[in-house]
């Protein structure tokens, strides 16, 4: 009777295992699972299946959302499709071999797992559907030898005739810590130049954190975000080649009360520098916020949050975005924009933009009015 006992025991043992490693592996709750086996043994069409916690597009609350926007499709190289940190440039008279007019930068960021970071490139026609460019090998950079060492953080843009793709190595094992900012460049999108090292920082305190360049006025400018006594702070340089650096300089950040600056995008436009700036309180909670600067980004006014979170797909936090301007009347831009959900499945999502009184708000795509648009559809 025992023995009996104790081979029933092993059996509902058994089967509560092999239940377990079905819902690991489909990536399922329990309930989603009973769903699905009571709706198998149905006579009649199922239910819809409840409680789709991760579904990308399920929305937070029962307000409607403000905003709706686009995930992008990306093949990065470790086979997820998830990354972050973009960054997007476009180019009138399209480039590289097939006259790609859009083309981005980011980095593939599984479930946050920042080894797998490392800069990988695509391109588009239209800013949405994106693909591999023909000849690209991603990821364009050899990860650093160090097990813990990774490179991340790219920021790129078009200048006489080439892309610079700036981006940051560290290695926050290695006594003492380090943090590298490495130039590469490309006349096609395909073929890379050597990196070359253009700054370093040693310490816990130096970070580099986020480079953001543009070139303005005839010069190089850099943002990126320091350590300083335990808060964070958003500080500039200066170049007149882009590769030797002035040491930095500490800005003026209006507006953010108890948040501190932790990444950033920045872009020139005609009456001033705009940025996307992503903050952060002591315990994580990242948003972006738009920000502005009329003092060539010494000083920067912070506009309160850009995007109020409102699907699965950015309930986790809203990370590092990108911005295009579109025209001037009115002032209208493309973001994308790096999200996580509270599993920390990261996505890149598209939304168009328009400034009013000083501030960005959410659009309708305005794929009809925009020549670029309208350009990559012929």
């Amino acid at each position: 009777m025992l023995i009996a006992g104790l081979a029933c025991l092993l059996v509902v043992a058994v089967c509560l295992a092999c239940f377990l490693f079905f819902l690991i592996r489909r990536d399922l709750s329990p309930n989603i699972a009973f769903a699905k086996i009571k709706n198998r043994l149905k006579n009649h069409p199922p239910t819809l299946l409840p409680g789709f916690a991760d579904a990308p597009y399920r929305v937070l609350s029962n307000q409607s959302p403000h905003h709706r926007p686009t995930l992008v499709n990306l093949q990065t190289s470790e086979g997820t499709g998830q990354a972050c940190h973009p960054d997007v440039t476009y180019i009138e008279q399209g480039f590289g071999p097939a006259g790609w007019r859009y083309w981005m930068v980011c980095t593939p960021y599984a479930y946050g797992n920042f080894v797998q970071e490392n800069p990988e490139i695509f391109a588009s026609h239209d800013g949405v559907h994106w693909t591999i460019p023909d000849g690209v090998k991603n990821p364009l950079i050899p990860s650093p030898q160090g097990i813990w060492d990774h490179n991340s953080d790219p920021d790129m843009f078009f200048l006489n005739g080439k892309l610079w793709l700036y981006y940051r190595e560290t290695r926050p094992i290695s006594e003492p810590p380090e943090n590298r900012i490495y130039l590469t460049t490309s006349v096609d999108g395909v073929v890379w130049t050597s990196p070359a090292e253009v700054l370093v920082a040693r310490g816990e305190q130096a970070l580099l954190m986020s480079p953001a360049v543009i070139h303005h006025n005839r010069a190089f400018r850099m943002w990126t975000v320091e350590k300083q006594k335990d808060e964070f702070h958003l500080v500039w340089r200066e170049s007149t080649d882009g590769f030797k650096w002035s040491a930095p300089l500490q800005c003026t950040v209006l507006g953010l009360a108890e948040r501190q600056p932790w990444h950033l995008d920045v872009i020139s436009e005609d009456d001033r520098l705009s940025a996307l700036l992503v903050t952060l309180t002591k315990i994580g909670d990242w948003r972006l916020h738009y920000a502005y600067s009329t003092d060539d980004g010494n000083t920067w006014n912070v506009d309160p949050f850009l995007l109020e979170p409102a699907y699965e797909f950015e309930a986790g936090f809203q990370y590092r975005a990108t911005l295009l301007k579109i025209g001037s009347n009115p002032h209208t831009y493309q973001i994308w924009y790096s999200a996580a959900n509270r599993r920390e499945m990261f996505s890149i999502a598209y939304q168009a933009m328009v400034r009013e009184n000083g501030t960005l708000k959410p659009v309708a795509d305005f794929a009809d009015q925009d020549p670029r648009r309208s350009l990559a559809r012929t």
